[in-house]
């Protein structure tokens, strides 16, 4: 029902009730008043023609008696008139309608139903009844009036109850009308966004409603028009971000790579005692900042909401087994009780995340490593099914130094440790419990701790994982995974294409791989590979993402394009980008399988046996090392314009006779950079000039001109966080420290070099 029927049907309703009432009362007022006046005017007619007959009728003279009564009868409202003697006897009787009263001496009004009012009286003379005298009223002149009236009445209260229902149909349409706008309005607001307004064409409260819709309406508007702009600034922010940590997360990872690399290098060469634990401790420091940098890119990643789990089957006791293993070592040598308690309905193969497991495992069994001087430390493990997935219980009990009651609270928050003081004896990110507790909770699971403070650590966790497939199951266990471990040695033979830009990382991949036995050859962009793919049969293609001239990504699908067996040659993506989506990006660029910087040489050397034993007809998967980003401070300290101590690392690794040629054509191609970068101050190409500074950082670190590789990074990150105006005043300083810094390394040639 409509709202404009319902105040049609409404008004109507009370006003036919009110109407009701009133024509009723009207009637019986109506009714009343008739009735009385008759009885009135009956009782004054009856009582002067009484006083009228008395002396003829005491005198006897029935013809003036009779001549009264036909005067009477005269008057037009008398039906009958009778005159009796004191003895009863009739003296005389007449009227119009004597014979047609059936029923005289009706004495109420209301029960004339014959059409007679019927009085009497007695006539005395001097106190001496002579007399009576009945006299008929006739009612039909009363009674045709209030017929008359009431069908009047009723006529009225029709016509009013029409007319009160014609105009509640027009108030009806007038609101309605109204209201339809509104609802319209709203609608629009709705589908279309806030903003509609509407047009005033009234007064009254109809008027304040439509202002307050269209105050509400533009506030909305406004909000929603702030609330766009947030959202574009923030996400703007979280580009720059994003490019922050691309850029931050390459820039460490080169580096990171370069030392990891040639340490492990110099590991396998022969060295002193007293050396050997030099690069040791080199070796554990650099892995420990590492493991920082990836814990918080980790936390970066999570708080950006881009940390996505990467769910395939695997091998859950190789990977119970592995995680052990990895700290067996140091177990050892704090004589701690390292122990696998696995259930029996454990699967050896299940669904899930492996690498984040992995990194579960390890950060929980670590943070007990690292709090526990003497006893055990207990890896417990415990599935049930539940519907077509797992419940996972894993419990690590330690019997290290416990955790106070009022700390655990404050547990797995980023940057927390049960030691914050200045004297704590144990290093970390405080970042390792918080990133565990996020995966877990990513992987529908919670945990929990329980310690005794000076008794040890009891950390629990749940997870659900899913099972895994007879197929997956079977690849798992195909001749391919059996050959992960032979040794590259057996393929000493193969050809391998090197596609990197940077010369530290181009030396230590070189002697990485020439030392295990390979044949290399290097390229400096994605253009120089594709010319030397075309003219040279290679067995595999180490390809680095961000180059200049052509990138890694363009110079893969190209490569690609070229013949049948191009389109199946592993090719495996060196690269320090590890942002969200970049794993995604390679595979659609057609690139096998990615190695994240810095890599060390055993994940060089099994990448290279995986696709070197298996047939090339087999599925391009990305199946690499996990993802990392991070972020990176630039020291504000005055540095150096050379620094010695990497003049002589690149000795080391290389030899001193290729000095003097790589100092020349190092300084020959960062001259043709900064004149680069002077040009896009004019041209205020800042796109232009974040890549040339980007190169130009990379380089002159390698060659150790570090005041030149700071500033370019300083520009680099101006232009990631949109700071151009501070990008283009940092870039009219490079050019002095540039040339400063090409003579410090010029000057550092003419002394010459010694291996």
């Amino acid at each position: 029902m409509t709202f404009r029927l319902k105040t049609i049907i409404g008004i109507s309703i009370i006003q036919s009730v009110m109407l009701l009432v009133l024509v009723l009362s009207s009637v019986k007022f109506l009714s009343d008043s008739n009735e009385q006046q008759l009885v009135t005017r009956s009782n004054a007619t009856l009582t002067m023609f009484s006083n009228a007959i008395k002396e003829s009728l005491n005198n006897g003279n029935d013809t003036e008696t009779t001549s009264l009564m036909h005067d009477l009868i005269a008057l037009g409202e008398i039906c009958y008139v009778k005159i009796y003697r004191q003895d009863g006897t009739l003296i005389i009787q007449g009227g119009p309608k004597l014979h047609e009263i059936p029923n005289p001496n009706s004495p109420i009004l209301n029960n004339a139903s014959d059409g007679s009012y019927d009085i009497e009286s007695i006539i005395s003379s001097d106190t001496k009844p002579i007399g009576r005298v009945e006299i008929g009223f006739g009612t039909h002149g009363i009674n045709s009036f209030f017929a008359r009236a009431k069908s009047w009445i009723f006529a009225i209260a029709f016509i009013e109850l029409f007319i009160v229902i014609g105009l509640s149909y027009l108030l009806g349409n007038m609101l309605t009308k109204n209201l339809n706008k509104l609802k319209k309005a709203v609608d629009n607001v709705a589908k279309q966004g806030p903003g509609e307004q509407l047009e005033l064409t009234s007064t009254g409260d109809l008027n304040d409603v439509a202002k307050a819709f269209n105050s509400m309406s533009y506030n909305l508007q406004k909000n929603y028009h702030d609330l766009k702009e947030a959202r574009i600034e923030a996400e703007s922010a979280n580009e720059s971000k994003g490019r922050f940590l691309a850029s931050m997360s390459h820039e460490i990872r080169t580096p990171m790579n370069a030392v990891l690399g040639l340490l492990a290098i110099l590991k396998d060469s022969q060295l002193k005692p007293k050396q050997r634990d030099l690069v040791e401790t080199a070796t554990d420091s650099s892995e420990l900042l590492l493991s920082i940098i990836n814990d918080i890119l980790d936390c970066s990643r999570m708080e950006a909401n881009t940390f996505d789990l990467d769910n395939k089957t695997f091998n859950m006791h190789a990977c119970l087994h592995h995680a052990l293993h990895s700290f067996q070592a140091q177990a050892d040598k704090k004589e701690l009780q390292l122990t696998l308690s696995l259930s029996d309905n454990v699967p050896e193969y299940i669904c899930g995340d492996v690498n984040r497991f992995r990194q579960i495992l390890l950060n929980l069994i670590g943070n007990s490593l690292k709090f526990t001087d003497n006893g055990f430390i207990l890896l417990s493990l415990d599935i049930q099914p539940v519907e077509d997935r797992f419940a996972l219980t894993c419990i690590v009990k330690d019997s290290g130094i416990g955790i106070k009651a009022e700390q655990l609270d404050l547990l797995f928050e980023e940057f927390t440790m049960a030691d914050n003081s200045f004297s704590r004896s144990h290093e970390g990110s405080g970042l390792g419990l918080a990133i565990t507790k996020r995966l877990i909770n990513m992987m529908d699971g919670a945990i929990s701790v329980k310690s005794q403070y000076g008794k040890g650590s009891e950390f629990m966790f749940n997870i659900m994982l899913d099972s895994a497939s007879e197929e997956d199951i079977e690849s798992l266990k195909s001749p391919k995974d059996k050959n992960s471990t032979i040794s590259p040695c057996i393929y000493s033979s193969a050809r391998l294409l090197v596609v990197e830009d940077n010369l530290a990382n181009q030396i230590v991949i070189k002697n990485t791989l020439s030392y295990a036995g390979y044949t290399i050859d290097i390229a400096n962009n994605g253009k120089e590979a594709i010319s030397m793919v075309t003219d040279t049969d290679y067995d595999l293609i180490f390809m680095d993402i961000s180059m200049p001239e052509m990138d890694g990504m363009t110079a893969t699908k190209k490569i690609r394009t070229l013949s049948k067996h191009h389109e199946k040659m592993p090719i495996i993506a060196l690269t320090a980008h590890a942002l969200s989506g970049d794993k995604e990006r390679f595979i659609d660029a057609g690139m096998t399988d990615y190695l994240s910087k810095p890599f060390n040489r055993t994940a060089l050397l099994e990448c290279l046996a995986t696709y070197l034993s298996v047939s090339y007809a087999q599925e391009n998967t990305i199946k690499g090392s996990t993802v990392d980003k991070t972020q990176h401070d630039i020291n504000n300290n005055l540095p150096q314009l050379l620094d010695e101590s990497i003049i002589q690392q690149i000795i080391r690794d290389t030899d001193a006779s290729v000095m003097p040629e790589l100092i020349q054509f190092y300084i020959i191609e960062s001259k043709e950079r900064v004149n680069t970068i002077v040009k896009t101050i004019t041209t205020k190409d800042l796109y232009a000039l974040e890549f040339e500074a980007h190169t130009l950082g990379s380089s002159a670190l390698t060659l150790g001109n570090v005041a030149l590789s700071t500033i370019s990074r300083e520009i680099e990150l101006h232009c990631i966080q949109q700071q151009f105006d501070e990008a283009i005043k940092k870039a009219t300083q490079l050019s002095d420290i540039a040339m400063q810094s090409f003579i410090a390394l010029e000057e550092r040639n003419a002394q010459g070099f010694t291996n």
